[in-house]
């Protein structure tokens, strides 16, 4: 009979839970995070929310930032105890992708030791977050763990326009503090996982647009004010004509499709 349970536990292996720490970059795009924190927080074992100290974003430019609603909102966020606000200096590197690596490496250096450290930004929404909860318990993630972003490029009333590309992985987990060469990527070997995000990345109102496209970390790569013309230009008329829109690399997305915007609780 032991033998038998033992070569029962070979073929399926009882793995532990693997505690999970979230770190979240948080700017001048703060206002989006609710619904980010509502779909990690039942997950999460700690959530740790990552703030410039001068409010200065990574392309060392200051943005408006009102701290007593923010602390109000994570407040009201954080039944459990699970946040924490952890401010530094992320602006200070002259190149705004040298800040965005640096903040995350700073931030994943305090989390626990030993912790799955899944970054998402404050305009990442996860929409299997138990899905991705059970794989990782069952062992599967190794080296950087890649989620499958469902791009938004616009939002038009209650309907969204989305980047219309079935894989579309990226980034987002890894167990090494410090190592990150790259935003989010760490040059360790990738795996794939069940995560799919709905990102919220171009789908904002022109003035956010603008801010995000004169802050974010690719402010410097390409011409910021021509793209944000053609962006204002896109619209449920036009979409289907157009074809390879990414900004730096045309053809990571091919066209856009349309879409409702779920119901997120």
């Amino acid at each position: 009979m032991k033998l038998k349970l033992w070569l029962k536990w070979l073929r399926h292996p009882q793995r532990g839970a693997a505690p999970l720490s979230f770190v979240v970059t948080v700017a001048y795009d703060y206002k989006y995070l609710p619904p980010v924190i509502k779909s990690l927080y039942s997950i999460a074992d700690e959530i740790i929310l990552g703030l410039d100290q001068d409010r200065i974003s990574w392309s060392r430019n200051p943005y408006e930032f009102d701290t007593a609603k923010f602390q109000s909102m994570t407040r009201e966020l954080d039944p459990e105890g699970k946040i924490r606000v952890v401010e530094g200096d992320f602006h200070s590197r002259t190149y705004p992708m040298d800040n965005d690596t640096y903040e995350r490496n700073y931030l994943s250096l305090k989390c626990k030791k030993g912790n799955w450290i899944i970054q998402i930004d404050s305009d990442e929404i996860l929409l299997n977050p138990e899905e991705f909860k059970d794989w990782i318990d069952s062992g599967k993630g190794s080296g950087v763990i890649l989620a499958n972003w469902i791009l938004v490029y616009k939002k038009i009333g209650d309907e969204l326009l989305v980047v219309d590309r079935e894989k579309h992985y990226h980034a987002v987990g890894t167990r090494l503090q410090g190592g990150y060469i790259g935003a989010r990527y760490t040059g360790q070997n990738q795996k794939v996982s069940p995560l799919r995000l709905l990102h919220f990345s171009y789908g904002r109102t022109p003035e956010e647009m603008w801010v995000k496209l004169k802050n974010w970390g690719h402010s410097q790569d390409f011409d910021t004010d021509k793209y944000f013309e053609f962006w204002k230009n896109v619209g449920l008329d036009n979409y289907s004509e157009l074809k390879n829109i990414h900004p730096m690399e045309g053809s990571a997305w091919p066209s856009l499709k349309r879409m409702k915007e779920p119901e997120l609780h």
